[in-house]
């Protein structure tokens, strides 16, 4: 096995069917959305970011011309975003990213292990240069995962868009469903960068400098999360399915969702949303 360094998580990206409707969604759930910004292959996003420099990315098709040329060129990104909605709809919870150091490199190192990498993406902002390289499983068709390269260190948010109504502080956790966790754990160790994951009977923990990756059976979404794996499963995979997030006092979380009536429910010490149009995963709050 390669040399690894445990990698810090840096955004997860969850596909929406507008941002319109994302954006309310988060709004009403207590957290600060930035505003729309667009890439130049076509999608958008509305961002949900936190004081750790980590974000949650709602997805949307911003202009489907640009996007379908863009994809018919090899767009690394575009393929596997166009291929989840295709196969799974327009909500849900598609990719993982870790931050990476040299993209090329990293790609590089991907494709001798034998996984598919693609072509690596460029994002070009005003401010922002980023590049993007992937190591896609292909026995996990609906997860995509990539190592983020950022040559300016991970973006620094204002306070403005990181203090959330509901105290939300970071993501916590990420967690995926697969029968057999330990048929991904190879894969996994690779991406995250984390060599000895903590090995239980609900499947296993890659513990990231900034959070964890999980990886859990039909028992491990019943207890942490009270869910059943996610529909139409009788095929094997990884599948993104929850994302824990630290929060200052579950009890001033509960107050927002209370107040615009969305419905949560506990279970140990995590409180619950449910999946909804613009929200994608199971979202679960857990107090500092």
């Amino acid at each position: 096995m390669s040399k690894l360094t445990p990698r810090k998580i840096d955004h997860l990206v969850l596909p929406v069917p507008d941002l319109d409707i994302a954006r309310e969604r988060y709004l009403n759930l207590g957290f600060v959305v930035a505003p729309d910004a667009r890439h130049s292959f076509g999608t958008e996003n509305c961002c949900v970011n936190f004081k750790n420099g980590t974000f949650l990315e709602p997805l949307a098709i911003g202009h489907r011309e640009t996007v379908e040329a863009n994809e018919i060129k090899g767009n690394t990104f575009l393929r596997r975003d166009m291929a989840y909605r295709f196969r799974k709809g327009d909500n849900g919870f598609s990719t993982a990213v870790f931050l990476g150091e040299d993209a090329r490199k990293e790609r590089k190192k991907f494709q001798k292990l034998g996984y598919n990498t693609g072509k690596l993406v460029t994002v070009k902002r005003p401010g922002l240069k980023v590049t993007a390289a992937f190591a896609l499983d292909e026995r996990a068709p609906d997860v995509s995962m990539f190592l983020i390269e950022r040559p300016d260190g991970p973006p620094v948010f204002d306070d403005a868009l990181t203090n959330h109504d509901n105290g939300a502080l970071a993501i916590a956790r990420f967690t995926m469903f697969e029968p057999v966790p330990s048929d991904f754990q190879y894969y996994l160790q690779q991406v995250s960068g984390q060599r000895d994951p903590n090995s239980h009977s609900f499947g296993l923990d890659f513990q990231a400098p900034n959070g964890i990756l999980s990886v859990m059976n039909k028992a491990g979404l019943k207890g942490f999360y009270g869910a059943e794996p996610p529909q139409n499963r009788g095929e094997r995979g990884l599948e993104l399915v929850a994302v824990d997030i630290l929060v200052s006092s579950l009890e001033k979380a509960s107050e927002i969702l209370k107040a615009n009536n969305i419905e949560s429910r506990r279970l140990g010490p995590r409180m619950i949303v449910d999946p909804a149009p613009g929200q994608g995963a199971i979202l679960a709050f857990v107090e500092e």
